[in-house]
């Protein structure tokens, strides 16, 4: 790869602002909004039994990252050319795969709390909370930080997109909505965790030039770290 066009510090600056500031406000606005809207809906008398289903909230968290994508202008929603296919990187799913199942087998159990009988859950943690998430950081966001950073790079030394960095940054903050039910020390190795999985996302999303080659992945990690819950 020749002629890099690096971030400037000026730049730099701004995406770290954005960043920050959109994962924040996503962690406490757009699923908490969600819930208040689900409450609300409950209230008006569509069965009091779906309060404990999470299906219609997920299938809301969905919609909405849906809408939050189609927004963008077509051409901002458009596919980088790409430099690799999926089945070509497939070697760099091994390492992400074991530590999300070891991150499951001796950590995650009491945090997603499932078990046999909650397969509903499964299928909702593995499906829909992957597209859900991809639609929002690698699709959404990800278009929005391209546009300002156009093709710029994070540095010489890490030639990724400046849009990867930050918008893996806003996914590790979109964690914090977990602080009332996690330590603070699992709270933030949490934050750690999911910036460092985002990066690898986001690396394949731009090598691939699609976001199915993320959402695959997400979905793929998910149902590594829910399988310990299971066996």
């Amino acid at each position: 790869m020749t002629d890099l066009a690096v971030i400037s510090s000026k730049q730099k600056r701004l995406g770290y602002f954005l960043s920050i500031s959109i994962g924040i406000t996503l962690a406490f606005s757009l699923l908490p909004g969600i819930h208040t809207l689900f409450s609300q809906i409950v209230k008006l008398g569509l069965g009091k039994s779906w309060i404990d289903s999470p299906i219609p909230e997920m299938a809301l968290f969905i919609f909405s990252s849906l809408l939050f994508f189609i927004s963008l202008p077509r051409h901002s929603r458009q596919t980088e050319v790409p430099s690799e296919t999926l089945i070509a990187l497939a070697p760099s799913l091994i390492l992400p795969v074991l530590i999300a199942f070891t991150f499951g087998w001796f950590v995650n159990r009491d945090f997603i709390g499932l078990d046999s009988h909650k397969l509903k859950d499964l299928f909702w943690f593995v499906l829909c909370i992957p597209l859900g998430e991809e639609l929002l950081f690698r699709g959404w966001l990800w278009s929005i930080f391209r546009a300002i950073f156009k093709n710029t790079f994070f540095s010489l030394t890490n030639p990724l997109p400046s849009a990867l960095i930050f918008s893996s940054l806003s996914f590790s903050l979109w964690h914090l909505q977990n602080f009332s039910h996690i330590s603070a020390p699992f709270l933030i190795f949490q934050l750690m965790y999911t910036f460092f999985t985002g990066v690898w996302l986001g690396y394949l999303r731009w090598r691939t030039g699609q976001i199915t080659s993320s959402i695959l992945a997400h979905a793929l990690i998910n149902l590594a770290a829910s399988l310990p819950c299971l066996l």
